[in-house]
């Protein structure tokens, strides 16, 4: 299902699918979403196939999930439901408060934007071992990990120990 969301300011389309996305499902448990990608995109002139951003949107947003970690942060990595990649988490970290805002963008076969994924935070890397891992990948998630609160998790995958 595909629903618009603005053009930008070079007159290109953006849309969000909202049955299976990844957006669709960061959209679902924060509405709000919309309403920022909207008021981000309608000023940005894009170009290319694929456009990644984060964008400080000169006011406190929301929360980030993803935070920096030391050695004193209580670490396990696990897989969440209906997901194959591992993933890193901060047992005993919160999350922060956030003015960035990120979109993933790709132009479809019309010429138009699909929204592919946003969050509240800054943009960073595919975790390792996703298939669009990337040379930072690894070093940016040894010192970086998703806030854990009490999120579905694949509990045979739990460990402390690094799967990658």
């Amino acid at each position: 299902m595909k629903h618009y969301i603005t053009h930008t300011s070079n007159g290109t389309d953006v849309y969000v699918n909202l049955i299976g996305s990844a957006a669709a499902e960061r959209i679902s448990r924060s509405p709000y979403l919309l309403v920022l990608v909207k008021e981000l995109l309608s000023g940005k002139s894009i170009a290319g196939t694929t456009y990644s951003m984060e964008w400080d949107m000169g006011r406190t947003i929301g929360n980030s999930y993803v935070v920096e970690t030391d050695a004193k942060d209580t670490i396990v990595y696990a897989q969440r439901l209906r997901d194959n990649v591992y993933t890193r988490f901060a047992k005993n970290a919160r999350p922060k408060p956030t003015q960035y805002l990120t979109v993933i963008l790709k132009k479809d076969d019309e010429g138009r934007y699909e929204l592919v994924n946003t969050w509240v935070g800054r943009l960073s890397p595919p975790r390792p071992g996703s298939d669009d891992e990337t040379k930072d990948s690894r070093p940016y998630w040894d010192t970086h990990a998703f806030v854990y609160e009490d999120e579905p998790l694949q509990h045979r995958t739990v460990t402390k120990e690094c799967p990658y």
